[in-house]
């Protein structure tokens, strides 16, 4: 029995076509951009002055369903639009911290690049703020 360099054989695994590599490499890209949010939210924070429309408590939910929800305050401003804070609000605090804002009150806000520039400008969001206080 003769055997040949192997070559004209096809090997036992198929190989991978090339349109199926783009979706998994794409996917692995959105992946790591997700597990990278909170490191890209934690640079190049910015402070932006706002001033109170109104202040809400709200809950923001996800998974499947709205399984997982957490604890926030949606705040609407009339120059910087919509902005959340979910840092230090618990479902017992969260009617208290949206009553802290008093309208027409003007507070700095911090945002991270992430939430100013990806949340806000691409995916047309609404930004989370790392810290605020009142402007006095």
């Amino acid at each position: 029995m003769v055997r040949g360099s192997g070559r004209n054989h096809p090997s036992g695994r198929p190989k991978l076509k090339w349109f199926w590599k783009w979706p998994g490499i794409a996917l692995l890209a959105i992946t790591a951009l997700y597990l990278m949010m909170p490191a890209l939210d934690s640079i190049a924070v910015e402070s932006l002055r706002c001033k109170i429309v109104s202040a809400d408590a709200k809950s923001s939910s996800g998974g499947t369903r709205g399984s997982a929800s957490a604890a926030g305050v949606l705040i609407e401003t009339s120059n910087c639009g919509k902005i959340y804070i979910s840092r230090g609000v618990t479902f017992d605090s969260q009617d208290a911290v949206a009553s802290s804002f008093s309208v027409g009150s003007e507070y700095d806000f911090d945002l991270g690049w992430f939430s100013r520039v990806v949340t806000k400008d691409l995916r047309k969001g609404i930004p989370t703020a790392r810290e605020y206080r009142l402007v006095r």
